[in-house]
């Protein structure tokens, strides 16, 4: 391995640690503040926050180190050999891929065990069974992951084609797929973890769909997630396009908040659509994977190059490479997160605003918010390192701060 290799691989561990050790000292300096400023919130908010740090830091270590160990230890490249023996590379693909996922899937499972499962009951805030947990787990993998496996061999008949311009060509083909995906997830994907039903208070769902009528897009369906069958706390979401746009209430939500809350909830989440956020989260997708793809190329070749034949081959097109390629697709969205997460939190101020102007209640907003915090044991903020890198939603103190000086007039 090239001495630049190496240096460039122990400067980034360096700044990975250090940012790491920067994020714990911001948070224990914010918890600090916090319990200053709001002395009756509950010990067992900080007391979770700790734990989910303590496993955000081995996550996001993790997802370095299990590419890096398939290739340093050339396990990536025994199993594409053995999954070319005499192969097509369809069969081929199938197979390699069929092995890696699982093995990464089985490294990752404890933690997803420990942080999903076990923090959950110990801060009561699910009643899940394990049988449940198993299911969506393996639901979630056969999905998420395995559905992939049977397409691998696509993207590398590409590389493989085109060796200068593959980024070019995968990003475009990712356009129509993106599309497809959003507009099938809801009606075909999503059912497959829990059943949506409609509303069944008929005066709730009657006046959120005075709202839907209010804001143009009356022909938007509402649905109920039983969602309680694995979390206590509470969430909204609006999803699809075309003709399967929908708003969805997690069955927490709509029996934890009164009638206001409700539709001050369902008025945000249709925010979203009329300000085109999941167009523009589309859009933001596909730009994204233009520049992440090209540095991805960049980034490949350069680390191939000075490898010296370490991890056991020279090409992207080999299928021993796929560790590789998400190693750099880890760095590369890791280092852009501040600035999605920037455009997400503004999608979701503009969404806020929405919301105040088409239900005029801006109490009803301030209070569905604090009792979603509180049942999820929240804080009502991050520090500023966690707030910039991470937040995908402004903190709850600029999420009430906004409701309550926002001129509805």
């Amino acid at each position: 391995m090239d001495w630049r290799l190496r240096r460039v691989s122990l400067l980034f561990f360096v700044l990975l640690f250090t940012f790491i050790v920067l994020m714990f000292v911001n948070e224990y300096k914010n918890m600090e503040d916090l319990r200053a400023e709001y002395p009756d919130l509950p010990e067992e908010a900080f007391e979770l926050r700790k734990d989910s740090l303590a496993v955000w830091s081995i996550r996001l270590i993790l997802q370095f180190l299990i590419p890096i160990f398939f290739l340093t230890s050339r396990l990536s490249q025994g199993i594409s050999r053995w999954a070319g023996w005499r192969r097509g590379i369809v069969t081929s693909g199938i197979l390699y891929g069929l092995v890696f996922v699982t093995i990464v899937f089985l490294i990752r499972l404890p933690l997803d065990y420990y942080s999903s499962f076990v923090l959950s009951h110990k801060y009561g805030l699910t009643e899940q069974g394990f049988m449940r947990w198993l299911e969506l787990s393996i639901k979630g993998f056969l999905v998420n992951e395995l559905v992939l496996v049977f397409f691998l061999w696509i993207p590398y008949s590409i590389i493989y084609r085109a060796p200068k311009s593959w980024w070019f060509q995968i990003g475009s083909l990712l356009i129509p797929v993106i599309i497809f995906m959003v507009f099938i997830s809801p009606m075909f994907i999503d059912p497959l973890f829990n059943e949506y039903t409609s509303i069944e208070e008929e005066d709730l769902g009657r006046k959120i769909d005075q709202l839907l009528d209010k804001a143009g897009i009356s022909d938007a369906d509402i649905y109920m997630v039983d969602k309680s069958r694995d979390t206590k706390t509470m969430n909204a979401y609006m999803t699809g396009i075309f003709k399967s746009k929908r708003i969805v209430l997690w069955d927490t939500t709509i029996n934890n908040l009164d009638e206001g809350e409700l539709l001050a909830v369902t008025a945000h989440e249709i925010g979203h659509y009329v300000e085109g956020h999941i167009w523009k989260n589309i859009g933001i997708s596909i730009i994204g994977n233009y520049i992440l793809l090209y540095l991805v190329y960049l980034s490949s070749n350069w680390v191939l190059d000075k490898s010296n034949l370490r991890f056991g081959f020279k090409n992207v097109f080999n299928y021993a490479s796929l560790p590789l390629l998400i190693l750099l697709i880890n760095l590369y969205v890791f280092l852009g997160s501040p600035i999605i997460n920037y455009f997400s939190r503004q999608m979701e101020v503009e969404a806020d605003s929405y919301e105040i102007i088409l239900t005029e209640d801006r109490e009803s907003a301030i209070s569905a918010m604090e009792k979603m915090y509180d049942h999820s044991l929240g804080l009502p903020r991050p520090s500023n390192l966690y707030r910039m890198w991470y937040n995908s939603h402004p903190s709850l103190e600029e999420r009430v701060d906004f409701y309550r000086n926002y001129n509805i007039e």
